[in-house]
């Protein structure tokens, strides 16, 4: 199956410890797979917050 071409990027938001495990289950089971899309990273933990 061809992956479906996304034209604009989409933001992934990071935050603390459980949300990058959920986070990166749902990037490689249902993201990568199925979507050719360009994914912008912001870091929102708690040690980068005030610098995003």
């Amino acid at each position: 199956m061809a992956k479906i071409k996304v034209s604009n990027p989409v933001v992934e938001l990071d935050g603390d410890e459980m949300t990058r495990i959920i986070w990166r289950l749902i990037r490689e089971k249902l993201i990568h797979p199925y979507l050719d899309v360009d994914l912008q990273y912001f870091d929102l933990g708690v040690e980068h917050r005030d610098a995003t």
